[in-house]
């Protein structure tokens, strides 16, 4: 991997959304709460750290094919709209794949947003090719908690924030459903001495 992709990647997020790249350094910061509870248990190792840090960071590179009106709107988007929305994972995962990123990583960043439970329908639905449970790639079930939880807690002209104590209790309930329900769980566990601004 060429060592200036990375940066590369974030001034070019930078200029399209900064956002976005506001979104990617919390989710980043989540995960790294999480970091201890995952090695202690042997969930991942001390050399899978690095790419699973640069697969949080980058998980939204597909954002940068997403047009500006879709990414900036204050509206909330249309069926169609949505749907172009969503193929930013794909987007991310074919950009990156060009530029000679490890295979996890790719797979991180290609199905962040599919569902523990595999359902593809409803408000929150897993995309982009339905795999569910363990068929999920580690880093990506990793990501898609800390991912969803900045979604939640974060101001957006569409919608409002939720409550931080709101949020954890969605999480938790979404353990096993959206979630993948032990990592949702270290998630949770992780938050309790972190102080929100």
């Amino acid at each position: 991997m060429e060592a200036n992709v990375i940066p590369t990647v974030l001034g070019v997020m930078e200029k399209k959304d900064s956002l976005t790249l506001i979104h990617l350094s919390k989710v980043q910061q989540f995960i790294n709460l999480m970091i201890p509870k995952l090695t202690q248990k042997n969930i991942i190792s001390e050399k899978d750290i690095p790419d699973l840090w640069t697969s949080a960071i980058l998980h939204d590179a597909g954002k940068i094919f997403v047009s500006d009106h879709l990414l900036k709107t204050e509206m909330r988007l249309q069926q169609e709209e949505m749907r172009s929305m969503r193929e930013h994972p794909v987007r991310g995962y074919n950009f990156l794949k060009s530029l000679n990123l490890p295979e996890n990583i790719l797979s991180a960043i290609k199905y962040h947003h599919e569902r523990w439970d595999g359902n593809q329908n409803g408000r929150y639905p897993g995309y982009p090719e339905g795999v569910k449970g363990f068929d999920i790639p580690l880093f990506a079930r990793i990501i898609q908690v800390a991912d969803a939880f900045d979604a939640m807690i974060s101001y957006r002209p569409y919608k409002s924030q939720k409550p931080v104590s709101e949020s954890i209790k969605e999480i938790k309930e979404q353990g096993g459903r959206q979630f993948d329900p032990y990592i949702s769980q270290i998630f949770v566990e992780s938050l309790s001495h972190y102080k929100m601004n």
